[in-house]
């Protein structure tokens, strides 16, 4: 095993020897220069330090904001790193610098350095054109006394010099029949040294580290590593997006670590007609690019989960690891009749997600097992009308002390099949009520047959007060009102077959609509 590793950092490399596996980037950073002296107080949950990590996801180079407080040094051998300090001082006239030239956000050094970072993602983001899209990428900006306006300026500024640039990126490469590259990521339309540095990267590589006190650290790249590596080290813990770190808080050390970050099988996205079978290791904001257009629902609730930093390393084979009980994802999954594929060396099983939570707490997930992937079912026009489904409505709600990074009251999906105006199917899921996660069986089956009416969704209110009980006082008599008032909100905004998308009336969507541009709209080549 080898007792170093590199990786860039601000444009140059970065030489890691004998240092702690446990280690993170925050505790890293200020023994280098005093300029990086604020990382050493980082907290997740007050929306930490941000850093920027360039990456290749299969065949797309992009950049994502990270926590330095939840990146273990380990984890960065082979990979680009670009702090708030580096992005200003390297290059003075990029946008992102430009744009903070004489505005005042009101924020502190720490969230002012997380607003560069913020803005550099987005900045290259190939997706971001929308209002409610500026939103989510600036919830990490957790202070009461940020100066909102300003920032939508400086993000306007920014997000709109980026959209002109790929506009004519995509014109010249019309002509050659590539323009689908500039809007994927696949080509380099910006050509300054940050994507210059970006297209060099090469996709990680196994990893045999060992740190000073005999601590090993193992990166393998294929699941026959892996499982080689669980039967050689069986006490080893599993690390995926490192997510679960905030909330250890360094209280726990272990002897041998095993990232599952580089292993190919569990970073695949496959999409077939009749589905979507996504990798244990995709980060949630990968699956939201891929699945969120088709299914907006979960778009909705991933902005509810986390700040951007964090969803960006999270993935769905650890959040379902960890086995969660008041997770925002998981009433979704079940909803949308999710599988998820547990593997060992034994071999295979796949298990409904409806069964993957045991009653009493925890989960169906063996020590000796991994999750490969979960499997969601489209609900195409072709796919639904093959099983004689007219329309199908799809939605979740979550309640929480604030929009994200706390703790949810509750939440609850639902999912609703119609043939004409009677209901075919009905899922009904939620979380943090009870000891674990799950779907209302009798609920979903007095639903079945009967027409999709007011009359028939305050039929079913007095079964599902029947059904659930609430598990532990905290709140009890609000989280229990929370599953009736859930179910009657979706009907609100679905009132009628056709409502596929929501009926919303808020002073947010009156005044601030989310899907529009945040720019006026580029003209097309006539």
């Amino acid at each position: 095993m080898q007792s170093w590793f590199t990786f860039e950092l601000d444009g140059e490399e970065c030489r890691i020897e004998k240092e702690d596996t446990h280690r993170t980037l925050a505790a890293f950073l200020p023994t280098l220069d005093p300029c990086f002296r604020r990382f050493k107080d980082t907290d997740p949950w007050k929306g930490g330090n941000l850093v920027v990590l360039g990456d290749i996801e299969e065949e797309q180079h992009r950049f994502r904001v990270a926590d330095a407080g939840l990146l273990l040094l380990p984890m960065l051998a082979g990979r680009q790193v670009w702090t708030p300090e580096g992005i200003q001082s390297i290059e003075p006239d990029h946008p992102v610098s430009l744009a903070l030239h004489d505005r005042h956000f009101e924020c502190s050094e720490d969230r002012t350095a997380s607003l560069v970072a913020l803005l550099f993602e987005g900045y290259y983001r190939p997706d971001l054109r929308r209002q409610g899209q500026t939103n989510d990428q600036f919830d990490g900006i957790v202070t009461r006394t940020a100066c909102v306006p300003a920032i939508r300026e400086a993000a306007a500024q920014v997000f709109a010099s980026t959209e002109q640039l790929r506009h004519e990126a995509a014109i010249k490469a019309e002509k050659s029949g590539q323009e689908s590259s500039v809007w994927t990521g696949t080509k380099d339309i910006f050509g300054d040294r940050f994507t210059k540095k970006l297209f060099q990267i090469k996709k990680r590589t196994p990893l045999q580290y060992v740190d000073e006190q005999k601590r090993r650290f193992h990166r393998p790249g294929s699941l026959t590593e892996l499982m080689k590596l669980r039967k050689e080290y069986p006490s080893a813990h599993l690390i995926a997006g490192g997510t679960e770190l905030a909330t250890l808080s360094g209280s726990v050390e272990w002897p041998s670590l095993i990232s599952l970050e580089a292993v190919r099988e569990l970073n695949l996205f496959l999409t077939s007609e009749e589905e979507w079978e996504i990798g244990a290791m995709v980060p949630l904001t990968r699956i939201a690019e891929q699945i969120g257009r088709e299914c907006p629902a979960f778009s909705k609730i991933l902005r509810r989960f986390g700040a951007r930093a964090i969803r960006n390393r999270a993935t769905l084979g650890g959040y379902l690891a960890n086995g969660w009980k008041r997770g925002q994802l998981t009433p979704l999954l079940m909803a949308l009749n999710a599988r998820v594929i547990l593997i060992s060396e034994d071999g295979e099983r796949d298990a409904p997600l409806s069964q993957y939570f045991e009653e009493a707490g925890g989960t169906i997930l063996q020590s000796h097992e991994i999750i490969r992937s979960i499997i969601i079912p489209r609900s195409t026009e072709s796919v639904l009308s093959r099983r004689g489904i007219t329309n199908a409505l799809c939605d979740t709600y979550s309640v929480a002390p604030r929009r994200t990074l706390s703790e949810p009251y509750g939440t609850g999906a639902f999912s609703i099949e119609l043939r004409d105006k009677k209901i075919a199917k009905a899922r009904i899921a939620y979380s943090g009520i009870e000891k674990s996660p799950r779907r209302i069986r009798e609920a979903e089956e007095f639903l079945a047959g009967k027409s999709w009416t007011e009359k028939t969704v305050f039929a079913c209110l007095p079964l599902l007060i029947e059904e659930i009980e609430v598990d532990g006082e905290s709140y009890a008599d609000y989280r229990k009102q929370l599953v009736v008032t859930l179910l009657q909100k979706f009907f609100a905004q679905h009132p009628t077959p056709e409502q596929k998308k929501p009926i919303t009336e808020t002073a947010v969507t009156s005044f601030f609509p989310l899907d529009e541009p945040f720019f006026d709209a580029l003209p097309t080549e006539s």
